[in-house]
């Protein structure tokens, strides 16, 4: 019996609101490799930025867009890497100071 890929795990167990998650996470473990798949990576990031953005999670979209924004840097992308981020960080109110928000503050001010 072949082994099923996480994603169909996750969909055959009702659990699918986990889904972003393990794709956000599947995405970095792909980066960390000896031989990093960052083609592959980049489409987990994007597949799991959809869904945070259609259900209005901005913390969680915010998560992921700052996964891809540095991924897309590192490639040569910064402008790429902007446009994605801006639109997430900006759904913040000024005076949130979370971790994500350092990131995200700290990674922008980068890409200018």
């Amino acid at each position: 019996m072949a082994a099923k890929a996480p994603q169909g795990l996750v969909g055959a167990n009702g659990d699918a609101c986990y889904l972003p998650e393990l794709l956000r996470v599947k995405g970095g473990l792909l980066l960390s490799l000896p031989r990093p798949g960052s083609d592959e990576a980049e489409s987990c990031f994007m597949q799991s930025l959809e869904p945070s953005r259609r259900r209005g999670a901005p913390a969680r979209e915010l998560r992921r867009a700052i996964d891809l924004a540095i991924l897309l840097d590192g490639q040569g992308r910064s402008d790429g890497a902007r446009t994605l981020l801006q639109p997430a960080f900006d759904k913040f109110a000024d005076g949130s100071d979370t971790a994500d928000l350092k990131v995200a503050r700290r990674l922008l001010a980068r890409l200018d």
